[in-house]
């Protein structure tokens, strides 16, 4: 028998959606929800809802101060079963917190037997222990029953509980909160009724008052446990604001014991912290490798608390002296919870929604809370107070016809009956007539009567009064300052927390707490570091070949140091690190030590190389560090700039692809010297140290010299003395440069010269195209040679070098003659070319076949132009008749050339003007060689060319055949 098909029904109430819609539609309101129904306190008293409940199922249940005390489980199991549907654990732990004086600053809770402590140990069951209202949590309450709060259902619409407390003094900041919501915390700590109070009523009567100003009444929180805040500054930033922190310390002294030694009484544990805890943490450190040299003088820990106050004891070895004890101390603030912060983060729940509030925020949201308690209060007062006063008026009204009012009333069938006839017949109102109807007989004697003249008089007096509160917005602060003093006369008491107004109190120097000793540093090549003490160093096999790292690495720098420096890191991207020597693992010789950027947060191995460490003891003004990138940039910057207490700064600003390769630290007052550079190219050059200005970290240094980006500084090592030189230069038509060192004519040539470490070189391209080259920079390049493109960055291979000259002095009265295909002439002055550049542009071309063919550099103009074309034309003219010119000009026609003819040979000659047997060229020579396609040669004496006009067509030379040409020209 086959089974049946089961049919599932289908839930048409069941919406698909995705997960990532309904999470924040629907986490918010929860978080919300969270926030205002259960973690954080409402502005107005203080007091989040378990809180509330508390107290009023308290109240409800009568549990006051003149009453015995109830059973803790029984006033929980009545808040839980009347006003909140959860676990008793959250009730009975949050009754806990009201209840322990050390945690609540003026508790709400009386509470009988074991309720917990400040070594951590938790309350007793909430079946052993007792419990009942306090006097100042009456306050809280007071007049509940006037309809002064709201009141709502609770959980099951059975009761009603007040949305908020009526809270006679500002709780929230008296007793503080803490709490943690969703996406939400706050942190309010305690503080001192009278002082608060004192700036309510300041703030009453001063709404303009600034926070400096509360301040001198709210002088910062008052703990349970008392303590000492550190920072005037910090409180201040954090009434302000709502949020920061101050430093809370223990309250503490050095005395001498009964046994003559010194030790350390602490009297008073920070607020929340566990007092068993912290001493136990200072036992576990004098046996930890980390503390165990600086808490070597601890002899013994013991806490000598009892009923009569809280007392440590840390004693010392009898040798120690006062500063010795004073440095433990010092160093047990820093490393335990001795010293810690105190948290301010002000969130509470006002106009119902969770908000941050600085001081005068919450005080301003408390007196407007307490001014609609007064006023719902006053106007129900009022409300009695009139109903009574019409009733009295009634019954002095009554007593003046008392006997027809008895009268009426036996003539009257019924109590009902006898108010309507009173009514009817006299004028009562129906309130006056029950009242008059139910009035004892005995109130009608003569004395009755004088009482109630009294109380029409006193009701009359008290709604006078009332109704002036309503009416005055001053008699109603007058009235909220009033009851506030009475609160703070009744239950003020002295501050506990003492004030330090001096932030830099709070500061520890680490450096007084180290204990001095001298070290040895390792560093390996990928970071690993290690100290090692200076006599263990001694003792050891120093061979740093021994020390095992793993393979490939090895140990790179060997520092000497003391646990009081610092250790600077300097890294390829331009960022500084630094470490305190103290905080360097101390480990054996053989031991490799620890990853540095494991030490140093910030520094990540992985993305930065170390360049240089450096051991500084003290950040003098008086020494510089100075920088070198691979791209030849220098920078100078002094030694102090670099104090901080971050671990990181940005050293110096690099350029893109620009990295930090090596760092020197000099003193302030040393003469410069000579620096020797090696580059990625094989350039090996020494450049003289300038006079380089101070400038700060931030701030780009100054270009030394300029490298090709295919190059890159490798090296850079400071040197005594300048390895200046004397040498030749060689460079062919595809800027291929060769140095020699052999003696060579002093003459230059235009593809080769000679010059000295001290000189530049000008090198001229075909098209117009000017690079300047120190001489230094090649001096000690190799056999093989270097390209010039590998030094310029602005050299292209397709132009050709036309010209290479040493310069001593751009500012000689030098003039450079450029010489086109074309036959254009161009004179301009040696000193247009001066600068700090490498590359320029020294000729305009006309047209783009348009070339230079030569460059001639002169001292003088007494010399003639000498231009020869192919066609074998020729003209010679004065040099002085071309004019100076810029850089960027095209110059003027040397000569006027006919069709298919160029150029090919420009150069300066001896002056024709000057009467010598002996004419030479720019290069000393007397005569040229012709050597036309179709070897026909001639010889030509430079003296036998006559002088002409510039831009004339010329004279020839040499007869040649139609299709024949001047092929070269030999010198």
């Amino acid at each position: 028998m086959s089974k049946k098909k089961l049919e599932i029904p289908v839930d048409n109430n069941i919406i698909t959606v995705p997960l990532s819609e309904i999470m924040p539609d629907n986490y918010l309101p929860y978080a919300v929800e969270v926030a205002k129904e259960r973690a954080l306190p409402d502005v107005r008293d203080g007091l989040k809802p378990v809180h509330r409940r508390i107290l009023y199922g308290a109240y409800k249940l009568k549990a006051m101060p003149d009453k015995p005390y109830f059973k803790s489980a029984r006033i929980v199991g009545d808040i839980l079963g009347k006003y909140h549907p959860h676990g008793d654990t959250s009730v009975y732990d949050a009754m806990v917190i009201l209840a322990q004086d050390f945690t609540t600053r003026m508790p709400l809770i009386d509470g009988h037997g074991n309720w917990g402590s400040v070594d951590g140990d938790n309350a007793a069951a909430m079946r052993y222990t007792e419990a009942r209202l306090t006097n100042i949590a009456l306050e809280m309450l007071k007049d509940i029953d006037k309809d002064v709060v709201e009141m709502v259902n609770n959980y099951s619409d059975t009761e009603l509980e007040p949305k908020v407390l009526p809270a006679r003094f500002p709780n929230l900041l008296v007793n503080g909160a803490f709490g943690i919501a969703v996406g939400l915390a706050t942190n309010i700590p305690p503080h001192n009724l009278e002082e608060v109070i004192d700036g309510t009523i300041a703030l009453i009567d001063n709404k303009e008052i600034d926070t400096k100003e509360l301040m001198k009444y709210v002088k910062g929180p008052d703990l349970p446990t008392g303590g000492i805040l550190i920072g005037e500054k910090a409180l201040l930033s954090s009434y302000e604001t709502g949020e920061g922190r101050v430093t809370l310390r223990a309250k503490t002294s050095i005395e001498k014991l009964d046994n003559d030694r010194y030790g350390i009484i602490i009297k008073e544990f920070p607020y929340r912290r566990n007092k068993a805890k912290i001493l136990q943490i200072i036992s576990e450190m004098t046996a930890d490798k980390k503390h165990a040299k600086n808490l070597e003088t601890i002899a013994d820990i013991r806490d000598e608390s009892d009923r009569n106050g809280v007392r440590a004891v840390i004693e010392f070895k009898k040798s120690t002296e006062m500063e010795t004890a004073e440095k433990v101390l010092k160093y047990l603030f820093k490393k335990t919870d001795l010293q810690c912060n105190l948290s301010f983060n002000m969130v509470a729940i006002a106009e119902g929604k969770p908000q941050t509030m600085g001081l005068k925020q919450i005080l301003m949201h408390y007196i407007d809370h307490q001014k609609d308690v007064v006023i719902r209060r006053t106007k129900k007062e009022l409300e009695i107070a009139e109903r009574r006063f019409h009733i009295v008026e009634g019954f002095i009204k009554a007593i003046g016809i008392i006997d027809d009012i008895i009268a009426t009333i036996k003539a009257s069938k019924s109590k009902s009956d006898s108010e309507t006839n009173i009514i009817n017949k006299f004028g009562f109102s129906e309130i006056q007539a029950q009242a008059i109807v139910e009035l004892m007989l005995y109130r009608l004697t003569g004395l009755e009567i004088k009482v109630f003249e009294k109380e029409y008089k006193q009701l009359e007096k008290k709604i006078k009064s009332l109704k002036k509160i309503l009416g005055s917005e001053k008699e109603l602060l007058n009235l909220i300052k009033k009851e506030l003093e009475k609160v703070k006369e009744n239950y003020k008491d002295k501050r506990r927390t003492k004030i330090i107004k001096n932030d830099d109190e709070a500061k520890i120097d680490i450096d007084e707490l180290v204990l001095e000793e001298d070290v040895v540093i390792t560093m390996s090549n990928e970071g690993y570091i290690k100290r090692i003490s200076e006599k263990s160093y001694k003792r050891s096999n120093t061979n740093v070949e021994e020390i095992e790292y793993r393979e490939g690495d090895f140990n790179k720098f060997l520092i000497n140091s003391n646990t009081k420096d610092n250790l600077i890191v300097f890294t390829n991207e331009g960022n500084m690190y630094q470490i305190k020597c103290s905080l360097i693992p101390e480990m054996k010789w053989k031991e490799k030590g620890q990853r540095i950027d494991e030490l140093i947060k910030p520094l990540n191995l992985d993305k930065e190389n170390i360049v240089t460490v450096f051991n500084i003891d003290e950040f003098s003004r008086n020494k510089d560090f100075i920088f070198f990138t691979n791209k030849g940039m220098i920078k100078k910057t002094s030694l102090d700039k670099f104090k901080t207490n971050y671990s990181k700064l940005v050293a110096l600003k690099l350029k893109e692809n620009e990295m930090l390769i090596h760092t020197q630290l000099c003193d302030k007052d040393r003469k410069e010297k000579y620096i020797r550079i090696k580059t990625f190219n094989k350039l090996e050059f020494f450049v003289k140290e300038p006079p380089i200005e101070e400038v700060d970290r931030s701030i780009l240094g100054t270009q030394l010299f300029v490298l090709s980006n295919k190059d890159r500084v490798l090296e850079v090592e400071y040197v005594e003395e300048f390895d200046y030189k004397n040498f030749s230069v060689n460079i062919d038509k595809k800027g291929y440069i060769k140095v020699s060192q052999k003696s060579i004519s002093k003459k230059d040539k235009p593809l080769r010269c000679v010059t000295n470490s001290s000189s530049t070189l000008m090198v001229f391209g075909d098209k117009g195209s000017v690079f300047k080259v120190p001489s230094n920079m090649i001096q000690n390049i190799d056999s093989t040679g270097i390209n010039l493109s590998e030094v310029v960055d602005e050299y292209n291979l397709d132009e050709e070098i036309r010209g290479i000259f040493s310069i001593s002095d751009f500012k000689l009265e030098y003039s450079i003659f450029f010489f086109t295909r074309n036959g254009y002439v161009k004179r301009t002055l040696l000193k247009e070319f001066d600068g700090e550049y490498v590359f320029t542009k020294g000729y305009k071309l006309k047209s783009e076949d348009d070339k230079i063919i030569s460059i001639c550099i002169s001292d003088s103009l007494s010399k003639d132009v000498l231009l020869i074309t192919k066609n074998a034309m020729c003209i010679r003219f004065e040099a002085e008749t071309i004019g100076a010119m810029g850089k960027i000009a095209s110059g003027v026609t040397g000569i006027s050339l006919k069709d298919n003819d160029e150029v090919i040979y420009g150069s300066l000659v001896s002056s024709a003007n000057i009467n010598d047997e002996i004419a030479l060229d720019s290069e000393g020579l007397t005569k040229l060689k012709l050597i036309s396609r179709k070897s026909v040669e001639e010889s030509v004496d430079i003296k036998d060319i006559k002088l002409q006009n510039r831009a004339g067509r010329g004279g020839k030379l040499l007869l040649l055949e139609l299709d024949d040409y001047i092929n070269s020209i030999k010198k």
